[in-house]
């Protein structure tokens, strides 16, 4: 146990999911240790979500995706994190590079996983995550008792800035939002093919929202998903807002925010609209405890998610044999009620 933090660094560099639910972890430090100083490390992409925190001093970016001469890339880091003379680090996302730079700074209490060059670390407990018996906030809070913090899991917030506001309204105006109809935001992609729920599905949900319930609704999506966002307007043969690779992460949260339901796969995203306070439907795929909605589930009480487990047994994630019939498993008519029913 760590009985004064006054200066800590906090790592997390995947993906913008992970990262949000990950700045529980400030909050509940600062909550604890109002005096300390917190740093985060994260990816140059997932930087926007921490920027802005009252809580946090100084945000470090640096690429862990990448393999190439990632030793000597964990000296650069370390020769950096050695400057601001840190006195705890905790790494919340396991990697050799991340364990190794820590140790390289003379870090006195490096706190982490015993896993991928833990023996770096000096506060450690088994990695348990995989199983998948609690949501990832409650394993980050499990990992935070080694500095002595016995609280309960915080929910992670996010904030909007005003330009980004007007940015959004500016371009619902110019694509024709109608005044004084709800707006369902919609995600229907992924990078994982096993994430994601049928195109086809999805559009006629849109044409349902759109012509059964009045809303208005926008489909995001990034520059590389073009090509299914495309598929799903053009199948739901009806007027939808399309903000397709044109948002930032921080246009992307005011969008969301103007929202009264979001809509979509087990992605960023969703705890971002979580995060927002935003109710949401959440369609999860894949049939393994490690990946499943006990451990990434949207944050909250107000939510609901749909998971179907079809009796497949391994489950082949991206690779599936079975043409992803866990989501196949998820019907329109059940989605669009709970939809009608939050609305």
């Amino acid at each position: 146990m760590i009985n004064s933090i006054k200066n800590i660094v906090i790592f997390r560099t995947d993906r913008i999911g992970e990262v949000l639910l990950s700045t529980v972890a400030a909050d509940a430090i600062t909550e604890r240790h109002p005096g300390a100083s917190v740093s985060f490390v994260t990816s140059e992409y997932s930087k926007p979500l921490v920027e802005g925190r009252n809580n946090i001093k100084k945000i470090i970016t640096v690429d862990t995706f990448k393999k190439n001469n990632w030793f000597l890339r964990a000296v650069d880091l370390a020769i950096l994190l050695r400057k601001s003379r840190f006195d705890a680090a905790i790494v919340l996302n396991p990697h050799k590079m991340l364990h190794l730079a820590c140790f390289l700074a003379g870090i006195p209490d490096r706190i982490g996983y015993d896993r991928k060059w833990g023996f770096l670390l000096n506060r450690k407990i088994h990695d348990e995550r995989e199983r998948g018996e609690k949501h990832e906030i409650e394993y980050t809070m499990d990992l935070l008792r080694l500095t002595g913090i016995e609280s309960g899991a915080p929910a992670p917030r996010l904030s909007v800035e005003r330009k980004d506001k007007d940015v959004v309204e500016k371009l619902l105006a110019e694509k024709g939002v109608i005044p004084d109809r709800p707006l369902v935001v919609i995600h229907p992609g992924s990078s994982n093919p096993a994430k994601i729920w049928p195109r086809e599905r999805y559009a006629e949900l849109i044409r349902r929202l759109r012509k059964e319930a009045g809303c208005n609704v926008a489909v995001l999506g990034s520059r590389e998903e073009r090509d299914l966002t495309g598929g799903i307007l053009k199948k739901s043969g009806t007027d939808v807002l399309d903000f397709t690779g044109i948002l930032d992460l921080k246009e992307l949260a005011a969008l969301i925010k103007r929202s009264k339901l979001f809509i979509g796969n087990d992605t960023g995203p969703m705890h971002m609209a979580a995060a927002l306070d935003i109710p949401v439907i959440a369609i999860f795929g894949r049939n393994m405890p490690g990946t499943g909605p006990t451990r990434w589930r949207p944050w909250g009480e107000k939510h609901v998610v749909f998971h179907e487990d079809p009796g497949c047994d391994p489950c082949y994630d991206a690779a599936c044999p079975y043409d992803h019939r866990c989501l196949r498993a998820i019907t329109v008519e059940e989605v669009f009620n709970a939809a009608k029913g939050m609305l």
